[in-house]
């Protein structure tokens, strides 16, 4: 059972104090970052290990949801893998963010994510 919100955040385009508050704002249980290589970012601090280091525990990556074309519909690196890593960190929290670097959900395959996401929770 999926019990969490899903909700979503990219960080394009914006300053590291700008994209945290908003992130803050959100009251996060777990983020979890979906991109396939969160280890190179144009500023450091949105790297693995940035996100880590400021995040703590609450920072998780999913590599299996990483978007391996780019392009949407995304093609996922493993979408059922990845779904279910995805739906256990879910259980029992209240609020999970998903996070990319595309500013624009609409635009990012983490729009597709929490899609089936819903979708599984309205059946």
């Amino acid at each position: 059972m999926v019990d969490a919100e899903i909700v979503t955040i990219g960080y394009g385009g914006k300053k590291p104090q700008v994209f945290f508050e908003e992130l803050e704002a959100l009251s996060p249980d777990v983020v979890v970052d979906v991109r396939e290589n969160p280890f190179k970012a144009f500023l450091g601090v949105y790297t693995k290990k940035g996100l880590e280091a400021r995040l703590g525990t609450k920072y998780f990556w999913i590599r299996e949801l990483g978007n391996s074309t780019r392009e949407l519909p995304p093609t996922l690196v493993d979408e059922e893998e990845g779904l279910r890593k995805l739906r256990a960190l879910m259980a029992g929290r209240s609020r999970v963010v998903l996070l990319c670097a595309e500013k624009d959900e609409n635009q990012c395959h983490r729009s597709y994510i929490k899609a089936k996401i819903q979708t599984e929770k309205s059946r």
